[in-house]
């Protein structure tokens, strides 16, 4: 069985600082700075895939993690709430 977690990417900050990225395994929400943190997770599911987040997906493909852009985030806005 797979791990599946979503998470809900926040971009950085104009003066460099990142806020964290809010995720949910199906049992927990948690929050991580960097994706490549995910590695307990076959499947990540993201909502926005921004620029600055390109070398970090890029490390979790070579680790043979799928990456998976939401159309629909309306699971992920339920979760914001």
């Amino acid at each position: 069985m797979s791990r599946i977690v979503f998470v809900d990417t926040s971009r950085i900050t104009k003066d460099g600082r990142g806020r964290p990225h809010a995720c949910y395994d199906g049992k927990k929400v948690f929050e991580v700075y960097d994706l490549t943190k995910l590695k307990n997770y076959d499947e990540v599911f993201v909502d926005t895939l921004f620029p600055e987040l390109y070398d970090e997906a890029a490390e979790l493909l070579e680790k043979d993690v799928k990456i998976f852009l939401l159309k629909n985030t309306r699971l992920l806005k339920r979760l914001r709430e």
